[in-house]
């Protein structure tokens, strides 16, 4: 049953050191190392169930039994996993369900080997981010009957017939990765190297070996290996939150972008690439410019084409849509039978701000499902804040006498409300920051004054 997709296993995961294949109870059906770190305790354990292989696993902290029951991929998780005599290995595991129509027939984890010394460059970066989403999003996954959101398709399928650089820019949590996988799956690139590098996590000494590569001998401990555009050759490359990269390094990214090859770190020889690349921003590209987190001239070189996501405050009658999409989706996930939501709690949807767009819209109902008993989701079920700001915003609107109305009482008290409500958002002072569009001195300057409690570290 699973022999069909063994054989193009080889095709399409070149930078694995271990594949494991099992069947749905977790049986091994396929076995192979193809890096050796030491003699192996079972010479073909095909047969064997994948928690008798490793017996320190567990169905909660396997990839492979999460993977069968939730039916959800795990992308570049760490494990130990004790297969050799002299040592345990540690390894970041991607396992993929494995389909046939609606039934899950198996899973596929593909394992490579974690230097230990470099675990916190491997969790501070995304080389390795070769994002398995892109082989699910279409533009048809885009769902919307907002006329902005229309023409941001009708760009996208556009774009994906060119070769021509994009730049997708919108505030956080409006899909701008998806309308990316659209653009690519849409292309004639769509059967090859779909590759995500968040610039926010490029340490800037490291900067040109996570681009280009690095050879053997360039400098202590490094050894031959591919950078992210040999990684994407004849795919398509996304640099997601660009304005985050040092902009010491930008100049040294327009160059391969003219030129379609560069030299390795410590490399003599020129490496032609050619690369379809698509940028992000999270914020407005001309305010980059003027602040310098851009160079102009990388800018008018990536920005070819130029696709605006409109925020989800601005397209509010794509709510009920992806509500549906979203319960949907969950009460397959999670084997619920959530039949719908009531007036009031799509009420206070409508009327909810969303500073963290439909990535917060779609956290929010995989919230409720964790709660819910009831098959109809009620303004009860919504997290607190939803509610409380919605009547802050009528409590205000309907004051009528004037002695009531102090102009700056009304602003302190939404102030410290979205103050409160991005912290609930964020698991760091940084991101709050980012959703309220403020620096992290002013927000932190903000929550002294009003003496609000911050469990953030």
């Amino acid at each position: 049953m699973l022999k069909r997709y063994i054989e193009d296993i080889p095709k399409l995961f070149k930078y694995m050191d271990m594949l494991v294949i099992t069947d749905k109870e977790g049986y091994i059906e396929y076995y192979r190392v193809f890096h050796s770190l030491g003699n192996r305790i079972v010479e073909n354990p095909v047969g064997i169930h994948i928690l008798d292989l490793h017996q320190h696993l567990s169905h909660e902290n396997s990839t492979i039994m999460r993977v069968l029951k939730n039916r959800e991929p795990i992308i570049n998780e760490k494990q130990y996993l004790n297969i050799f005599k002299e040592r345990t290995v540690t390894a970041l595991s991607t396992t993929i369900p494995l389909m046939i129509g609606k039934k899950v027939v198996g899973a596929m984890d593909i394992n490579r080997y974690f230097d230990e010394d470099l675990a916190q460059l491997e969790e501070e970066t995304s080389q390795y981010d070769m994002a398995q989403k892109h082989f699910f999003f279409t533009i048809d996954d885009i769902i919307s009957k907002n006329p902005k959101m229309i023409e941001v398709k009708n760009q996208a399928l556009k774009a994906a017939k060119t070769n021509s650089s994009v730049i997708i820019y919108g505030e956080t949590g409006t899909g701008k990765e998806l309308v990316a996988q659209a653009i690519h799956n849409h292309s004639f690139r769509k059967n090859n190297p779909f590759i995500v590098q968040n610039c926010a996590t490029i340490p800037s000494s490291l900067g040109e070996s996570i681009l280009f590569g690095t050879t053997k001998g360039s400098f202590t401990g490094a050894e031959n290996k591919a950078g992210i555009f040999e990684m994407a050759n004849g795919g398509t490359l996304v640099l997601d939150e660009l304005n985050s990269m040092d902009i010491n390094l930008q100049p040294k990214l327009l160059r391969v972008t003219e030129n379609n090859c560069f030299r390795r770190v410590g490399g003599k020889d020129l490496i032609n690439v050619d690369v379809r690349l698509i940028s992000t921003l999270n914020e407005d590209p001309y305010f980059m410019m003027e602040t310098h987190k851009i160079r102009k001239d990388l800018f008018y070189r990536l920005g070819i084409v130029m696709i605006n996501i409109p925020p989800l405050r601005e397209r509010k009658e794509d709510i009920s849509l992806l509500v549906n999409r979203f319960i949907e989706g969950y009460n397959k996930k999670m084997n619920k039978n959530i039949k719908g939501i009531s007036k009031k709690a799509m009420d206070s949807f409508m009327e909810y701000h969303w500073p963290g767009n439909v990535r917060e819209l779609k956290h929010t109902i995989e919230r409720v499902f964790n709660f819910i008993d009831d098959e109809v989701i009620d303004e009860i079920h919504l997290p607190s804040h939803m509610i409380s700001l919605d009547k802050g915003k009528k409590e205000t609107l309907e004051i009528g006498e004037e002695e009531q109305f102090n102009f700056n009482e009304v602003i302190k008290e939404y102030e410290i409300k979205y103050i409160k409500l991005a912290l609930q958002s964020s698991k760091t002072l940084n991101e709050a920051a980012k959703l309220l569009k403020l620096s992290r001195q002013a927000l932190k300057y903000k929550i002294d004054i009003y003496g609000i409690e911050v469990k953030q570290k």
